[in-house]
This record gives structure tokens, sequence and C-alpha cells, in this order.
């Protein structure tokens, strides 16, 4: 099985942690990660280079249960990607799930956005997170932008924070990774 990571450091973790679940959240919040994806004998390591906090004004809709971005933060987020030969990682929160894991419109989204985004950035690889109160998950195209390869380990300074691995599970990708 091969193995994707994230190495992120600390105060990176704790300031994209406090912006995805901000305390009395109203809503999902949003980030983007650009990193410099290493290949080794194990999988794939993604190595934060800088990241994008979504502000406000780069929503359409809002909600507890659902966001969606403005066309001008999408395509400015592929653009600094592409500027820095950076792999795209996207983050969003499920501030009031108990259970984490990415939803059925999280999912119809990935087959759109990321299909995309592989075109634009020369076949990058490419992974999203979902962060709630009780943990995340998370999955990453490597080799194909149609179905996830794996799921994405973090790795916070020494600490190995494994995802829930929910959503891979259900996709029906276990038995072959």
């Amino acid at each position: 099985m091969l193995s994707f990571s994230l190495t992120i450091p600390p105060a990176q973790y704790r300031a994209l942690v406090k912006h995805l679940l901000p305390k009395s959240a109203k809503a999902e919040e949003a980030a983007f990660l650009f990193c410099r994806a290493l290949r080794t004998d194990a999988g794939l390591e993604f190595h934060l280079l800088e990241a994008h906090l979504v502000p406000p004004s780069e929503f359409n809709y809002k909600s507890l249960y659902g966001i969606e971005l403005t066309d001008g933060c999408r395509a400015a987020v592929i653009q600094r990607a592409h500027d820095l030969g950076a792999s795209l990682l996207e983050l969003h929160s499920h501030p009031r799930s108990s259970v984490v894991e990415f939803s059925p419109s999280d999912r119809s989204g990935f087959s759109e956005f990321i299909p995309h985004v592989w075109w634009r950035l020369k076949k990058k690889p490419y992974a999203a997170l979902v962060i709630g109160p009780s943990g995340f998950d998370s999955l990453s195209w490597v080799t194909n932008p149609e179905r996830p390869d794996g799921v994405l380990d973090l790795l916070v300074g020494s600490k190995r924070l494994r995802p829930t691995g929910l959503t891979l599970e259900s996709w029906g990708c276990t038995d072959e990774y």
C-alpha cells in the first residue's frame, strides 16, 4: 500500500485549525495549501510552501452544511499553484459533524473540480481534507483524477495524525490500496 502524507509545521497547523474551526462556528470554512510533492519509495510526501485561508469575500454561499467558492477564488488558487509549480490541497470544515468524512455534495464537487485542476496543473497530485471537532478525513489523487489513490496522513512536527478513512472505505478503494 502506498503512503501519502502532508508535512506541516505545528504553528501553521494550529493557524489552519483555528481558521477552519473557530469557536462558535456559524459556517463551514475553507483553505488551500500549495505544496511541493516529493515521490518516495513508500509513496508521496506533500511539503507545505504556503497557505491561502479563504476569506468571506471569496464565498458565493456559506452555511453550516455547505459552501460554494467564487469562480475568482478557484481561478486564483489554481493560478497560484501553477506559478509556484506546486500541488494544490483543499481543506474545509464540518464544524458540527460528530463523524468526520466527506459529504455526498463534497464528492460530487470532486468529480468536477479535480479533473480540471489536474489538467491545469499538468497532472500534479491533488489532495483534500475535511476537518471536524473529532478529527479529519482525507483523500489523495496521485495517479488518476477520477478516483482517489488513498488517504493522507498529517505530519505535524513529530506527530503523525491519521484520518478516519471513512470516505475512502465507502468509495470502495480500500481493497486495492
